[in-house]
């Protein structure tokens, strides 16, 4: 049997629909969240909290480990497990990588001149060594984790985050890497959408409330120019803290006046998708790898997309031909020129060669030694 250790998120209802289609019978999903009750995962009979998955641990046998993001939860779950020839995969989500391994050794996320992360660091500067010398204790415990127990390094769809930890952490090199997407257009878009493409002339800044979006930092550059009556939506309604939202509120407004549109209120994918359809333009201010499924639908609706260029992803993007722009150079000439015909097909066509239902099954299979 194959244990799958998640989070209770959106996807991993995806996620259980594609293994169990490739693996029928033979996965168990453990929600590894400290509650009991979950907000977004389907309760199914394959489907266990935590408290119940050790009150029944030992009615089951698993060749196959599947780590869907590394956190200390997950850890401890299988440090208490007698796993003697099962096979770990530890599938990277973003954070696990670049907040919990890559900061500690000096890889920054975050804009240091956002008021609101200069504020912080003002009022916890006494905590500020304590701070980083608990993440490098972490991260360091993390590195030993995966040494002893992970098999397999399994990167979501974008390949140069094994680089990224390789880069940081050389000791690592033994572990061989594996691909993988939580992705496929044809699942994400459906038929209606996958015939679409962009119609409007909206703005988009992020895809979260998370403050790795670098939100002040966007606003900042596109208030330099001219937007005219163009609807800058900004989504708020996922991840991140009631502070940093209400900051990116007040800067909106501040910045970006009329214009700023934010998100509060969660929409189900199908709406969100829909509501894609209308941006011709979407930056993104992550300094690391985040937000890829948006980025995705996004470039495969024919939106020009703009990524920092200290962000992994845009390295990503350009290896596989896409053509995205850096955000850093954003001037009214690209904002206002939309992306011609030929390239919305290019990078369609790149995608769909990439991120399909079809292809996902594969590396599945691929994943299982």
């Amino acid at each position: 049997m194959k244990l799958h250790l998640v989070n209770d998120e959106k996807i991993i209802n995806r996620t259980i629909d594609a293994f169990e289609e490739v693996f029928p019978g033979e996965n168990l999903f453990v929600v590894t969240n400290r509650t009991s009750s979950f907000k977004w995962v389907r309760k199914e009979t394959n489907v266990l909290s935590r408290t119940e998955f050790f009150a029944r641990k030992d009615e089951f046998s698993f060749s196959e480990v599947y780590i869907h993001l590394l956190n200390k939860r997950k850890m401890d779950v299988l440090n208490k497990l007698d796993l003697q020839g099962a096979v770990v995969y530890w599938i990277v989500w973003g954070m696990d990588l670049y907040n919990k391994l890559l900061v500690p050794k000096g890889f920054r996320m975050i804009d240091p001149t956002t008021s609101y992360y200069k504020r912080k660091n003002r009022q916890n500067m006494l905590w500020r060594p304590f701070d980083r010398w608990k993440q490098q204790w972490n991260a360091r415990k993390t590195i030993r984790f995966i040494k002893q127990k992970v098999d397999y390094i399994v990167t979501d769809t974008t390949e140069n985050d094994y680089q990224y930890l390789m880069r940081y952490y050389p000791e690592l090199q033994s572990k061989p890497w594996k691909d993988f997407f939580y992705y496929p257009l044809d699942i994400i878009l459906g038929k209606e959408l996958m015939n679409s493409e962009v119609c409007g002339n909206s703005i988009m800044i992020g895809n979260s409330a998370s403050g790795t979006n670098n939100h002040e930092y966007v606003m900042r550059i596109l208030s330099k120019l001219d937007i005219g009556s163009r609807r800058v939506i900004v989504p708020l309604s996922y991840s991140g803290k009631k502070g940093y939202v209400d900051h990116v509120l007040q800067s909106g407004r501040l910045l970006l006046g009329e214009n700023f549109s934010p998100l509060l209120d969660f929409m189900p994918l199908d709406e969100y998708n829909r509501l894609q359809s209308d941006v011709s333009v979407a930056l993104f201010g992550n300094w690391r790898q985040e937000a890829i499924g948006n980025i995705i639908v996004a470039l495969y609706l024919g939106a020009k997309v703009f990524l920092s260029h200290v962000n992994p992803v845009y390295e990503w993007a350009q290896s596989h031909g896409l053509t995205v722009y850096e955000l850093e150079k954003l001037s009214q000439k690209e904002l206002d020129t939309p992306l011609d015909r030929e390239t919305k097909l290019k990078n369609r066509q790149i995608l769909l060669s990439l991120y399909t239902k079809e292809r996902m099954y594969r590396l599945i299979k691929d994943l299982s030694v």
